[in-house]
């Protein structure tokens, strides 16, 4: 981002590093505590084929949980990847600079806030 001064670039860089490290924790712990060993015992007590498709579709399940997670994820190595190549900061859309605000509470986001709107707009009318 044009203007971003060195201070303000590591500011953002720690904000997301921490972000990234909480995410990964939860998920780590998420999957721990919802698949882990109880997976494998589940399995081994499955009966039929049958018994294991319930397991398996139980962690399915429970991976699938972590897909918000996911994509926060790619969104804070995104904007890692723009705050290294100078981009951060700006809308990947339409180039115009993202407002300062919406920065400070989602430094990951890749769009200004008109140009979000219009891709939930887009989303709603292709989702009828």
């Amino acid at each position: 981002m044009a203007g971003l001064s060195t201070e303000r670039q590591t500011e953002v860089k720690e904000r997301l590093l921490a972000r990234k490290q909480r995410l990964w924790l939860e998920v780590k712990q998420q999957l721990k505590s919802s698949i882990g060993d109880g997976y494998q015992e589940m399995l081994a007590t499955a009966r039929d084929e049958e018994d294991q498709a319930s397991v398996s579709l139980l962690a399915e399940t429970q991976l699938s949980l972590l897909g918000p997670k996911r994509l926060e994820l790619e969104a804070i190595e995104e904007a890692l990847l723009r705050l290294e190549n100078g981009s951060y900061g700006e809308c990947e859309n339409c180039g115009q600079p993202i407002e300062p605000r919406r920065l400070e509470i989602m430094p990951e986001t890749p769009l200004c806030r008109n140009c979000q709107q219009l891709r939930e707009k887009l989303a709603k009318a292709t989702a009828r």
